[in-house]
């Protein structure tokens, strides 16, 4: 045999060799491919059967929840027209005692009262819904499994020396919204120091300063001063509450990328950053200090290279830890209602009172309401507050029987509380002399919960009562209020009242909110009206009050006389 029929043999066989090897890899990647969707149908099956058993319980607790509220209903009240009406809202349907029950229908007991109510099954009921997270589940299991498949060939990837770090125009340092949380702005002081030795040429000041403003966006009042013990000082003014701890980090960022261009054996736990955020104006001293004491802590810790402490850290931590405190101050009578006029631009008068809560704090001293109710956390709490608020401000009004009409804001979590609501209406009952109660409700609070507020309007059958939706921010709901037949008005809240006159977007949305109200016969009140300008732009647009330091302080202070 030749040499070169030899080598063709040869290479043929190694063909013959190659091909086996492709079409077996190609055989596992098939079976592979099976079993991923193989193991995807049946986590689809597995999450399918979890959803429909967590909506047929939901239905369930709907059903339940409207027997509780039937129980809650005076026996007069306890009309097959009431019972259909409220297990309409939830949407069931109720069958009368004597009809033939249809399939699918259970029998729902609470209160001594017993009713049979019909519900679609879950897969009827919400298919929409369903199917939507279908879709989510088989679309997450494809992205996991091409995630897969990318992981196991992924490339290493090192850091470069020269990484450059630049902040996205909108990011949350990129611009200052002074409406962030809670309309406030602060001044932020920050020590950044490092654990290396730099060349003696350099210079820091300068240096750093250029890199940092370079890589900080041009929104924000930046200043930079090395200190002669050796820390880089940075001042940044009018930084949104909810960017002051974002800053100290992304200052920490900067830093470590600038030095480590200038030393490659740089680690992050060598850049360490401490800060004070204040609002007022403060004693530098005491700003200097209290930065010092957060680098101070950053130094000592292993894994956390940043620290920030707000200048009044004991007034913060005093607030935070006192919710037995307030409570037990609401107790005894330690408090004071203020009411707030509302006045009606038609009738030249006051026409609503607003009840504002003041704490009298031993440590605090007089502290408002939204400044210590985030930090009340247990429901007997909540309870407790708005149970003493409305108890002194019926008193109040049986004595004053020619006072406006009062509003006062209930927590969101006593709205839901069915006993709650049934233990007001009894209040109200009992009271004499009783102008009309008003109910305020935040807007967001009652789109999210519409259908068991709406729910409760029958409990208020017979006493003069009225709900206002308030923090108004955005067009309404108009299907959504109209099923609500006790709502009276709304009030726009602070972001569209605020310079009014100078934004045409604010204005456009409140036009938009007075076209929809018209629609449904409420009315449309501005809180927080602080200037003459921002007044004749309100009439101009048709709202029909305002409430707000323009008009007057606080109008009258009432103490209890327990305290």
């Amino acid at each position: 045999m030749s040499f070169s029929t030899l080598y063709t043999t040869l290479n043929l066989g190694e063909e013959g060799v190659e091909g086996k090897r492709v079409a077996l890899m190609k055989l596992k990647a098939k079976r592979k491919l099976w079993y991923s969707i193989l193991a995807g149908g049946l986590i689809l099956v597995v999450l399918n059967a979890l959803l429909l058993h967590l909506l047929h319980l939901k239905i369930h607790q709907r059903a339940q929840t409207v027997v509780e509220r039937v129980a809650l209903l005076p026996i007069e009240l306890q009309t097959a027209d009431s019972i259909t009406d409220i297990a309409h809202r939830y949407g069931l349907e109720y069958v009368p005692k004597g009809s033939q029950a249809p399939l699918g229908a259970s029998e729902f007991s609470a209160g001594g009262v017993s009713l049979t109510l019909f519900h679609q099954q879950p897969y009827q009921k919400h298919a929409y819904i369903i199917t939507f997270f279908n879709i989510l589940f088989i679309g997450l299991l494809v992205f996991f499994y091409r995630w897969w498949q990318v992981y196991q060939v992924r490339p290493k990837r090192f850091l470069a020396t020269n990484d450059s770090m630049e902040i996205r125009a909108n990011s949350a340092l990129s611009a200052v919204d002074p409406r962030v949380a809670d309309q406030s702005l602060f001044s932020v002081f920050l020590l950044i120091r490092w654990s290396i030795t730099l060349d003696e040429t350099l210079d820091v000041k300068n240096h750093f300063s250029v890199a940092i403003h370079k890589r900080l966006p041009s929104s924000l009042s930046c200043s930079v001063k090395y200190l002669n013990s050796g820390a880089l000082a940075v001042t940044l003014d009018r930084v949104a509450w909810g960017d002051v701890i974002e800053t100290g980090k992304k200052l920490h960022e900067i830093m470590f990328r600038v030095l480590r261009a200038l030393r490659s054996d740089l680690s992050r736990k060598q850049v360490k950053v401490g800060g004070c955020f204040y609002q007022r104006e403060a004693d530098q001293a005491d700003v200097y200090q209290l930065a010092r004491a957060a680098l101070e802590i950053a130094n000592n810790n292993v894994w956390q290279h940043v620290h920030m402490m707000p200048l009044e850290e004991s007034h913060a931590s005093t607030l935070e830890s006192s919710e037995e405190d307030f409570i037990s101050c609401i107790s005894n009578g330690q408090f004071v209602l203020f009411f707030q006029p509302l006045f009606g631009f038609k009738q030249q008068d006051i026409i609503q009172n607003e009840v504002l809560l003041r704490v009298r704090h031993a440590q605090l001293g007089l502290i408002a309401a939204k400044q210590f109710i985030p930090q009340l956390h247990a429901k007997e709490n909540l309870e407790a507050l708005d149970k003493a608020i409305i108890e002194q401000t019926i008193t109040l009004l049986t004595k004053e029987a020619n006072k406006p009409n009062v509003s006062i804001n209930i927590h969101i979590a006593n709205w839901l509380d069915v006993e709650f609501i049934n233990w007001l209406v009894t209040k109200m009952r009992q009271a004499t002399r009783l102008n009309k109660l008003l109910l305020e409700i935040p807007a967001d609070d009652y789109y999210k919960y519409n259908q068991q507020i709406s729910a409760q309007q029958l409990f208020f059958t017979g006493v003069s009562a009225g709900i206002i939706i308030d923090h108004v921010t955005t067009p309404l709901m108009v299907n959504t209020i109209r099923e609500n037949h006790l709502i009276e008005a709304v009030k726009l809240g602070f972001e569209l009242v605020h310079q009014v006159q100078q934004n045409p977007q604010q204005q456009k949305i409140i036009k938009q909110i007075i076209y929809q109200a018209k629609r449904l016969n409420i009315a449309v009140y501005a809180v927080g009206v602080e200037t003459q300008a921002e007044l004749e732009c309100l009439k101009s647009l048709g709202v029909h009050g305002a409430q707000g330091y323009y008009f007057a302080e606080l109008l009258q202070q009432l103490e209890l006389v327990k305290y």
